[in-house]
């Protein structure tokens, strides 16, 4: 697409650090795009990943990389 944006998002999962990277148009789609990776990397579904990373918790980081 060319209007997306490269992303990096830092993730703490049950303690273990997980980098990942996606392209979105914005900064809320690219945490989509993190989630459903995760969810797949995890072989679950999105729901319980989504509920792990709701902002109860410091244990997430996404910025645009320029």
């Amino acid at each position: 697409m060319p209007n997306d944006k490269l992303f990096i998002g830092e993730f703490n999962v049950s303690g273990q650090p997980l980098i990942k990277y996606t392209h979105a148009p914005t900064i809320r789609k690219a945490f989509h795009n993190f989630i459903s990776q995760i969810a797949e990397l995890l072989n679950i579904r999105t729901a319980p990943v989504y509920s792990m990373f709701d902002g109860s918790k410091d244990n997430y980081y996404i910025k645009e990389i320029k």
